[in-house]
């Protein structure tokens, strides 16, 4: 087949060789998605083929923290069976099909690369000649990482970086805080933090690692957050507990209501904007397994919405005097699905902020500290689909790990 090229598609493209090939597959990207990164994981999981994945990839601290690459997809991409390895000064985006196709070009290894972004590259379809050399060129690389140093992307290294990348979230979201009268703002500086091999591409020793930055790739980001998203999704993020009575991370959601009604939630205001239908992403104001405080989601229910009936009186079967004083109103669940686990094994607000970013709420963020500060004083808060989307998969995901409790 000659050399086709390719605007549009590359998504469909990559998935529909993927469901042709047999033995390999292997990806050099700058950048990980989420979406395509457990789109990729949902394959290996139904194939009956034992298929050997490689992947080639930037371990840059600030493309997790501004969410241009998915520090959670990449973790996914390992408990899935990927070997990854990182390379400094990655720019070079190549997907090898078996010794048969090839796709190279400008697109990441992300939903906006595949499906949203203004790109360009090149199909070879059953070229095996030219597939061939390109497996030569990523051995090659691949070897030069290997003999560069032990630079395999592991589980252990990927939560420490989660870690790291968290903290770098909350400190902007400090730094972000409006300034006092007569108080300069904070500049934020890029986090310079890079891991990977650093090869010699000049034959002259180290590389001088103090680059230009990539236009480019800022580019992509601009155009990641520039979509806007419906105001109204009727997707909520219910907070459970308070920074003053943070909620056990030791315990499961079910153990923490087994005294109270497990079909309804509360609140101190009447919430009138949950509907009929809506959905709650069940919040818990705890502390991450660093023992440091945030919001952690632990599953969903659908409600039958709130109506002026939906108070609490003398006669309801409740020992708690909040449930008639500080937090009279309710809804009613209908139907739910919580994960079977302590509460700090769930997703924190931290890790809503570094993927999603300006994304989370149907009124865009400026910063970190708007988006790790606007829940608080709050009960609810309605979130846009795309943050739906992401909790939904997050969870399916950490069900499959440690079970689920229906309502």
């Amino acid at each position: 087949m000659p050399i086709s090229f390719l605007d549009k598609n590359f998504g469909s493209m990559f998935f529909s060789l993927l469901d042709s090939t047999r033995k390999q597959i292997r990806i050099i990207s700058p950048f990980i998605g989420y979406k395509t990164a457990l789109a990729l994981v949902n394959f290996i999981e139904e194939t009956e083929i034992e298929l050997d994945c490689v992947l080639i990839t930037r371990f840059d601290r600030e493309d997790f923290i501004k969410g241009v690459s998915s520090i959670t997809g990449l973790e996914c991409l390992k408990k899935a069976g990927l070997k990854m390895y990182a390379l400094q000064g990655l720019h070079t985006k190549l997907y090898i099909f078996d010794n048969e196709s090839v796709i190279m070009g400008s697109a990441n290894f992300t939903f906006n690369g595949f499906y949203k972004n203004h790109e360009f590259g090149i199909l070879m379809k059953d070229e095996p000649e030219f597939s061939k050399e390109c497996n030569n060129y990523f051995d090659g690389l691949l070897n030069d990482i290997k003999n560069d140093n032990d630079w395999e992307i592991t589980l252990d290294r990927i939560a420490k970086e989660k870690l790291y990348c968290d903290d770098a979230v909350t400190g902007r979201a400090h730094s972000q805080k409006k300034p006092r009268k007569n108080q300069s703002p904070v500049t934020i500086q890029p986090n310079q933090v890079k891991w990977g091999a650093k090869l010699d591409l000049h034959g002259n020793g180290t590389l001088d690692i103090k680059k230009d930055r990539d236009i480019l790739e800022e580019m992509l980001k601009e155009e990641d957050e520039m979509h806007t998203q419906k105001r109204n999704t009727g997707v909520w993020l219910k907070f459970e507990g308070n920074s003053e009575n943070r909620i056990p991370n030791h315990m499961t959601y079910f153990e923490r209501r087994k005294k109270e009604h497990r079909k309804r939630t509360f609140f101190s205001k009447p919430p009138s904007g949950i509907k009929e239908g809506n959905l709650l992403f069940m919040t818990m104001v705890s502390t991450d397994k660093e023992e440091k405080g945030t919001p952690i989601i632990v599953g969903y229910a659908y409600t039958s919405g709130f109506n002026e009936k939906s108070i609490v009186d003398d006669n309801a079967p409740f020992n708690s005097n909040d449930r008639r004083g500080r937090y009279p109103y309710f809804v009613e669940l209908t139907s739910g699905r919580f994960l079977k686990a302590p509460i700090k094994e769930g997703i924190t607000l931290k890790e809503l902020a570094r993927e999603l970013q300006a994304d989370l709420y149907p009124n865009p963020k400026s910063n970190f500290n708007e988006i790790i500060c606007t829940h608080r004083q709050k009960s609810h808060l309605q979130v846009t689909e795309r943050a739906h989307d992401y909790i939904m998969q997050r969870l399916n995901t950490l069900f499959k790990e440690f079970g689920y409790e229906e309502l």
